[in-house]
């Protein structure tokens, strides 16, 4: 796994990103020396800006900043209350028609490991730090303290998420949800786990669907299922199955005592699509759990109110004073289901919205539409649809400012870009768009994904996660969690 440290304005905070099934340009769990991305140093303080064909809601400016790499560091001002203060005044154009991308779609590969290790580790290996932190606790979970950084600076998480996060040496899909009290919850997508600290490579470790860690402060403790020996998913959801039906997480909020999080059931296709149309697996339904924000046990896990992923309502929330706002995506990773790559754009290129009362997200939500808002799901509109794969956009409410997060067509694409706006349902200003390449030399197979906004700020800066794989299971890699991005929109110089 790789990281990115980004700038912009005189700040500099980090972002944990988390490497996927494998991770590529990372430390090596060897001891080598990882791969290291040049250290590049751009400051821009007269944003170039160019007119581009924008979707309906979203403005047609956008800023011009040189590509990065997994680990640069760049320096940037920008003013978003000037941006915000011309978001009234500023006339939406209706997208020209996406056209196909010039380049060849990339190939994605990812298996479904076996939950034990394919292969055992090395026996007889000294006792892991960690190892005396493990205990179940009162939830059922396994817990283990996997160390705390230093502080939560851009340079402490950086070195902290540089190394193996205690037992868990892969991870991806970041999500994280404010507990209170600064402690937050991580939930991760798929997971590699190894107890015994013996496991040099992937396929020595242990894989769960998803697992969580809980972030107290500085300091990081991992829960998951199952035992050390044989872990298990956070949450099972409905039932798992590990090869055919399991659960991942998708947007969440604290209301009152109680997390809720929003969780796709993704099922296993007949078949894997074809090199470039993605990965052999789509959502099926849409459920709602909820969690004792103390202990986090598991209070509740039902269909969610609307259960469908056509789009996942859920995708992400964000509250503000009054409503708590469903973003939806239909997640689709299998594009040969909508006729293949070429075929787009598809159908995760839209964003649509829903809303119910603050806080109150078991309620039925009422839907965004050309007009305003229906109570009639029927009537939903996307409030905005772009790129030619995907616009995973992740957002959130600072300052009375909606601000969100996009890698830009998702597994496929290679720019990341910050949008802001008055307004959930828009339009949407692009402030911020760049490349963003991953931290190791061959981008035919390692790509970065899931751009995802923390929920704190440093000095006034945005903080991005951003998941990077490696090509195979069985390198000896360690995840690097450390793509960090300090975005400072908020306060100009």
């Amino acid at each position: 796994m790789g990281g990115v440290a980004l700038s912009l304005g005189r700040q500099r905070v980090l972002a944990a990103a988390v490497g996927a099934l494998a991770i590529g340009g990372a430390l090596a769990i060897s001891g080598q020396p990882s791969e290291s991305a040049v250290q590049v140093a751009v400051e821009i303080t007269r944003p170039v800006v160019v007119t581009s064909p924008a979707p309906r809601s979203a403005t047609t400016t956008t800023t011009a900043s040189a590509p990065l790499t997994v680990g640069d560091s760049t320096s940037v001002t920008a003013a978003l209350s000037t941006t915000i203060a011309s978001l009234a005044a500023t006339e939406t154009t209706l997208a020209a028609p996406p056209t196909a991308p010039a380049n060849a779609a990339p190939q994605l590969a990812r298996p479904i490991p076996s939950a034990l290790p394919a292969t055992p580790p090395p026996p007889d290996v000294p006792k892991p730090r960690w190892a005396d932190s493990t205990r179940t606790t009162s939830a059922g979970y396994v817990s283990t303290d996997v160390g705390c950084a230093a502080g939560t600076d851009a340079g402490s998480l950086d070195v902290f998420f540089a190394n193996r996060m205690g037992p868990v040496i892969g991870s991806d899909y970041q999500h994280v949800y404010p507990l209170g009290g600064n402690r937050f919850l991580w939930l991760f997508q798929d997971a590699f786990i190894d107890h015994s600290g013996a496991a040099t490579k992937l396929n020595q470790a242990g894989f769960a669907h998803n697992i969580a860690m809980v972030q107290q402060g500085k300091c990081f403790t991992l829960l998951h299922r199952g035992t050390p020996k044989a872990p298990g998913s956070f949450d099972l959801g409905a039932g798992e199955d590990m090869r055919s039906r399991w659960f991942w997480p998708m947007g969440g909020e604290l209301a009152g005592d109680r997390l809720y999080v929003f969780w796709a059931e993704m099922d296993r296709d007949a078949s894997d699509p074809m090199p470039g149309d993605g990965l052999g697996w789509h959502p099926a339904r849409t459920w709602l759990a909820s969690y004792d924000v103390a202990t986090l046990a598991r209070l509740s896990f039902d269909p969610a109110p609307n259960d469908d992923v056509q789009p996942i309502y859920g995708y992400a929330v964000s509250s503000d004073a009054d409503y708590s706002y469903l973003f939806g995506n239909t997640f689709e990773q299998n594009l040969s289901r909508e006729g293949g790559f070429w075929t787009g754009p598809h159908s995760a290129t839209s964003m649509w919205l829903a809303r119910v009362p603050r806080g109150r997200l078991a309620d039925a939500p009422e839907y965004r539409t050309a007009e305003g808002w229906s109570p009639n799901r029927a009537d939903a509109q996307p409030i905005m649809q772009r790129y030619w794969t995907e616009n995973p956009m992740q957002p959130r409410f600072f300052d009375g400012v909606w601000t969100a997060v996009t890698k830009v067509d998702g597994y496929w694409g290679e720019e990341l870009a910050i949008d802001v706006a008055a307004d959930p349902w828009g339009p949407w200003t692009t402030i911020e768009r760049r490349g963003l390449s991953p931290h190791v030399a061959d981008q035919r197979i390692i790509n970065t994904y899931h751009a995802h906004l923390m929920p704190w700020r440093v000095g006034g800066g945005l903080v991005i996660s951003v998941s990077q794989p490696s090509p195979s299971p069985f390198r000896s890699e360690s995840c690097r969690p450390s793509i960090s991005r300090n975005m400072r929109p908020g306060i100009a110089g």
